[in-house]
């Protein structure tokens, strides 16, 4: 739409079915929504395994989950800058420089990928140790993260490829991923969990293996996909280039340092809920996984928009850019909806799945009902900032979570927690809450015209 549409024929173009830009949003969404549903059907899988060793085994999984967050979070920023480069070059037609894009990520992620895999391999028993409630959960959780350190090289080599076909409109590849890589997860996680015919049963530490093997069938599938002819134009031709490595590094490392100082925010709250019990830590893992499943789903917008916005600026149409963002955040609105509706209305249902034990379920109640009437605004948030990452501005992404989870949401989460007492209730409150003044705060930026130029992606498109 151009600059000079006026507001009447903006609302018009709001009416379903025929809204071209509703369905450019959901062409590029429903697989990317698809792909992380799939993951969040994953997640809730093992967590329903898990739940049925006992407590123990979600209290180590859940203070393994969080340092193995930790280091794979250090990778997110290239996902954001390869998306954000294919996506501004694919809007200016330099389909030729995909390839390099690749490359230049590459190098620097596959070795960043098989530091993190061995240091997390050699620490996994003293990091978890340091978290875990008790002895016996810390001996769980190490088996997990141990087993689950091998992902880490390997999604290092995914990763880049997963964005290179996002950010070029094709995120149908990475949801023909998932969706062959799903049921060998919760295939893998149960035989190995339970144990199946000659497979013994190895608890948390089977869930860990079949996380790495899952990895493993991604990295052959996403470079099968790579192999094909013509699939990331000009990769034959592409050699490492230091200016363009550096640049994808400019992009990237404001959020790999963000979303790596959000993994260690959790875990210093998950020191928190380590203080208040092993059940009140196995009901805190249940409720961060069922949150995970609405969270992911705005993500798949997120993306969308952050796709959309790359290479609408690529036309030099920044003004457009902008109604990309508004647009894709009143549809996270709307599809968050029976989400917060399942968590107010089932919730008793909804835990029964994951928590078999009675006092364990009543301390998940209310906070799954707190985390219910804040599922909304934290869709707004992850839609725009992903439009803000799109567009480059990384800073301003990584900058507003980064101040409110380590300024006000830790220091409120340990006083309203622990000090008052109030455990995974106060927990929960203070997270809806800082959710709230976030989505505001976000919506503030994007409203503004700072991001419209990053000088970052100016030097990759000279």
């Amino acid at each position: 739409m151009s600059a000079g549409v006026d507001a009447q024929t903006e609302r018009r173009s709001w009416r379903w079915p025929a809204d071209p830009h509703l369905a450019s949003i959901l062409a590029l969404a429903a697989p990317l929504t698809a792909w992380f549903a799939l993951q969040s059907v994953v997640n809730l899988a093992v967590t329903a395994a898990l739940g049925g060793v006992g407590n123990l085994a979600l209290a180590g999984v859940g203070a393994a989950s969080t340092l193995s967050g930790m280091m794979l979070a250090l990778l997110f920023g290239f996902d954001t800058a390869v998306q954000a480069t294919i996506a501004r070059r694919a809007g200016a037609g330099r389909r030729e420089q995909f390839g390099q894009t690749l490359v230049d990520a590459l190098t620097i992620t596959a070795p960043l990928g098989l530091v993190l895999a061995v240091g997390l391999w050699l620490a996994a028993p003293t990091l978890v140790a340091a978290l875990a409630p008790s002895v016996a959960a810390a001996a769980v959780g190490a088996g997990n993260l141990r087993a689950f350190a091998p992902s880490i090289a390997l999604l290092a080599l995914t990763i880049p490829v997963n964005a290179c076909w996002i950010g070029q409109g094709k995120p149908k590849l990475s949801f023909l991923v998932t969706a062959l890589q799903a049921p060998v997860q919760i295939g893998a996680a149960f035989a190995l969990v339970f144990g199946l015919g000659p497979i013994p049963a190895l608890g948390a530490t089977g869930a860990g293996v079949a996380g790495s093997i899952s990895a493993l069938v991604g990295l052959a599938l996403q470079w099968a996909l790579v192999a094909r002819p013509g699939a990331v134009p000009g990769l034959r031709r592409a050699r490492f280039n230091d200016r363009g490595a550096l640049a994808i590094l400019g992009i990237a490392w404001p959020i790999s340092l963000q979303q790596s100082m959000l993994q260690l925010s959790f875990v210093v709250l998950y020191l928190i809920i380590a203080r208040l019990g092993v059940a009140v830590v196995a009901a805190g893992n249940v409720l961060v996984t069922l949150a995970t499943v609405p969270a992911q789903l705005a993500l798949g917008l997120g993306v969308a928009a952050a796709t959309l916005v790359g290479q609408t600026l690529g036309r030099g149409e920044p003004d457009e850019a902008r109604r990309w963002g508004w647009r894709t955040a009143r549809l996270s609105l709307a599809l968050s909806a029976p989400f917060a509706l399942l968590a107010l209305l089932a919730t008793r249902p909804v835990l029964g799945l994951f928590l078999h034990d009675p006092a364990t379920l009543a301390l998940a109640v209310w906070p799954l009902r707190i985390t219910g009437l804040s599922i909304a605004a934290q869709g707004c948030v992850q839609v725009l900032s992903f439009a803000l990452r799109g567009a480059g501005a990384t800073r301003i992404g990584a900058g507003i979570p980064f101040v409110t989870q380590w300024f006000v949401t830790l220091p409120l989460s340990g006083w309203v927690a622990v000090a008052l007492g109030f455990g995974l209730v106060g927990l929960a409150s203070v997270q809806a809450s800082v959710a709230l003044v976030e989505a505001a705060v976000t919506a503030l930026f994007w409203a503004g015209a700072r991001w419209t130029v990053h000088r970052t992606l100016s030097r990759i498109d000279a």
